[in-house]
């Protein structure tokens, strides 16, 4: 018994002490393979330490058809409503060595607002606006997006 617990406890040890110290949010959904358009990620930070800087996360297949993305995203809390919109091209340059040449699926960190002070409960919502080049309309199911999510760490800690 007293080999249980010594086990159990130096897990439990192990797994506190792995945390990222920079991260102060991180959350996620998994898409079932596409994005769709009228269901934005979205977090609800109550972060009093900063500057911070917000992060969406995503992870790609080889289904995604587009070398680029286009993102909505907007923040709001009762001092504050900020609404952009974010173009982020795909560097797949940075992906080149044999391994990750062998993988297909890659995750990608967008940058969305850095060098943000919180003060209060604030809410961070983020959809895709993708559409194709002789169109006026949305996509509205984008294929190839197989996980996407929320990142929040202190503006001046890299990942």
């Amino acid at each position: 018994m007293r080999r249980f617990s010594f086990i159990l406890i130096t897990l439990f040890v192990l797994i506190l002490s792995c945390k990222d110290k920079g991260t102060l949010y991180s959350s996620h959904i998994e898409t079932k393979g596409a994005w769709l358009k009228n269901e934005p990620v979205k977090a609800s930070l109550e972060i009093n330490e900063g500057p911070i800087a917000i992060y969406l996360i995503l992870k790609l297949n080889e289904d995604y058809r587009f070398s680029n993305i286009y993102l909505l995203s907007s923040i709001k809390n009762s001092d504050l409503k900020i609404t952009d919109t974010i173009s982020f091209k795909f560097d797949y340059s940075k992906n080149e060595n044999l391994l990750s040449r062998q993988m297909r699926i890659k995750t990608f960190r967008i940058p969305i607002y850095k060098g943000m002070n919180l003060t209060e409960k604030t809410l961070v919502e983020i959809s895709h606006a993708v559409r194709f080049i002789d169109s006026t309309e949305p996509v509205m199911k984008l294929e190839g997006i197989l996980d996407v999510g929320i990142l929040v760490n202190k503006s001046n800690e890299e990942i």
